[in-house]
């Protein structure tokens, strides 16, 4: 029997034109997948990815203050040992189409064993299940993390369970009221 494809690099890039970002997905077997994130989706998806990294943290304690230490110190590890320097390697298979698919939907599966499983979803049609393990979380939301910045969409996606929070811009003058 063979093994399923592994997931092999993400790519998260903004895209001024569709004021979207393009997540692309390749594995092992050269499939690529291709998504369009738009703000309020990230928005949606960011507090999940920081509930993962707790979960994994919560593995190895049970003191709450202490799993967001540890799912902190997680990111930092896993993003110091990341290669973001690499070029993305285009794949040759398309799964899902050429064209990359309009997420909408989320779901996660809870831990069993060392992964969890995201599954990002359309409205309709079909998605793709990340099989991810605690450095796979750390990895992706760093990537995104840099792409929302680079999209300047003021979203506060800081690395704390519950944050991804819309900034609001601050009033520097009282407003008039006529």
């Amino acid at each position: 029997m063979s093994k399923p494809p592994q997931l092999e690099q993400f790519s998260a890039s903004y895209d001024s034109g569709q004021d979207r970002l393009l997540l692309r997905i390749r594995s092992n077997d050269d499939a690529e997948y291709r998504f369009w994130l738009t703000r309020r989706y990230l928005a949606l998806l960011w507090p999940i990815l920081m509930k993962m990294a707790v979960d994994f943290s919560a593995l190895k304690t049970s003191d709450p203050l202490t799993r967001n230490t540890l799912a902190e110190l997680a990111h930092g590890e896993a993003v110091g040992k990341a290669d973001f320097a690499s070029q993305y390697k285009e794949g040759s298979l398309f799964p899902l189409g050429n064209e990359p698919v309009l997420l909408a939907r989320i779901t996660v599966k809870p831990l069993q064993g060392n992964t969890q499983t995201l599954t990002l979803l359309p409205q309709e049609g079909q998605g793709i299940n990340l099989d991810l393990d605690e450095r796979l979380v750390h990895v992706l939301a760093r990537l995104l993390q840099q792409a929302a910045v680079a999209a300047e969409w003021n979203l506060s996606l800081d690395l704390t369970p519950g944050a991804g929070t819309i900034s609001e811009p601050l009033l520097t003058a009282p407003r008039l009221l006529h």
